[in-house]
């Protein structure tokens, strides 16, 4: 497997083990699954969570220039790796229960089931996100739930939610690698949710090819080469890292 962030702390993104940070910022937490065909079977390919910054007392305004988020994607091409996979989502998921203000998915229960396992009693984020999905209910000490698929009027596509928001998608690259397309499917899960429960807003059209461009695109595996905010990093480079060490994303408030 593969790892990909442009967080510090990705092993500890809320800030909860800080002592300098006794309050860390308040997150919203969006994570997605990629599939991608295998032996003739889907299976996944990619887990993706991305991070927003959240004011405590108001709404963000956001732009093209100013829109920062921080992210943390794990990938892989073999299906014997699936269950690596869903270690990675079980820790980011109890981690988004218990510290996310705001826990997003689109049509989370199916991203749930591709990767659970023989042994996925033993996960309890799965597990317990899992079971609290399915009502979504507000509880003392847990992230609010939030589905895009489910819970916005209509319940529209993804890319039809995009729309009404004002959010610009671009066809996406058939080459690119599956941690950039989950990286970006759960940017726009994250910036839908935003906008819809009144935490960000933006004026003009937000342009999610330039958002991703201007700040994964020394932090992403891009599939073109000599073209402005995209490198495909080879192991080992800051491109690919390990957990904590790349940067922290920068908060707004």
């Amino acid at each position: 497997m593969h790892t990909w962030t442009n967080m510090t702390w990705s092993g500890d993104p809320y800030r909860t083990g800080q002592q300098l940070y006794p309050r860390p910022s308040p997150r919203l937490a969006a994570f997605t699954v990629d599939q991608a065909t295998a032996g003739g079977q889907l299976a996944p390919a990619a887990v993706a969570t991305v991070y927003l910054p959240l004011h405590r007392t108001r709404p963000l305004t956001v732009t093209d220039q100013t829109l920062t988020f921080g992210f943390h994607a794990v990938g892989t091409d073999d299906p014997a790796q699936v269950p690596g996979l869903a270690a990675v989502a079980n820790l980011a998921l109890m981690q988004a229960r218990r510290h996310a203000r705001i826990l997003a998915g689109h049509q989370l229960a199916a991203d749930l089931a591709a990767l659970r396992q023989p042994d996925s009693a033993a996960l309890r984020g799965l597990t317990a996100v899992g079971h609290d999905w399915a009502q979504r209910s507000a509880e003392p000490g847990r992230a609010v739930m939030f589905d895009c698929g489910l819970d916005l009027p209509g319940g529209p596509p993804l890319e039809h939610a995009c729309q009404q928001a004002g959010i610009v998608i671009h066809a996406a690259d058939p080459s690119r690698q599956a941690a950039v397309a989950s990286v970006e499917r759960a940017l726009l899960i994250a910036l839908v949710c935003a906008r819809h429960l009144g935490h960000y807003n933006w004026t003009s059209t937000l342009h999610i090819k330039r958002v991703m461009a201007s700040t994964t695109w020394d932090c992403l595996p891009w599939p073109q080469q000599g073209t402005p905010g995209s490198h495909t990093p080879q192991a080992g480079t800051p491109g690919q890292a390990s957990a904590g060490s790349a940067v922290t994303p920068r908060s707004r408030q």
